[in-house]
């Protein structure tokens, strides 16, 4: 409101100083009337506001959360796939599902397939994803 008033102000102001400045003639005529419409247009400007028809696309999300779960999921699952490496030393594919559930972004489910059998190695990447808070864990070997 105090910003509309300052604008209001000045604009008033403005056109007296103009009117003033302004000598006699058909231009003076003009410019007067121009000033006169657009301290019209200030004064009104707050009621435009009640007539603002409102968009129905207003509650559509700005952010394609499908494109960004899908990023996220990827990037997740090769990070997955550098620790267990480097952790374990054994290779494997993972993949990392991600979904935005009331306003954040969720992990849904990991899935493990490991390069090598081995029942231990299963169990211990088990263990440590568990630990580190995943939820639906699948770990399992790769069958040939």
């Amino acid at each position: 409101m105090k910003t509309y008033l300052l604008s209001a102000t000045a604009v008033i102001f403005l056109s007296v100083i103009v009117s003033l400045v302004i000598p006699e003639g058909k231009l003076n005529k003009t410019i007067v009337f121009v000033m006169r419409m657009v301290c019209i247009f200030v004064l009104i400007q707050p009621l435009t506001g009640i007539f603002k028809i409102s968009s129905s696309t207003s509650n559509v999300p700005m952010y394609d959360y499908e494109y960004i779960c899908k990023v996220y999921s990827e990037t997740q699952s090769e990070q997955l796939e550098k620790i267990l490496l480097e952790k374990f030393g054994t290779g494997s594919v993972c993949s990392v599902n991600i979904d935005f559930v009331k306003g954040e972004f969720k992990t849904e489910s990991v899935t493990v397939e490991l390069d090598e059998k081995n029942s231990q190695l299963i169990d211990e990447i088990y263990e440590y994803l568990k630990e580190l808070k995943y939820i639906n864990i699948t770990v399992y070997a790769k069958s040939y």
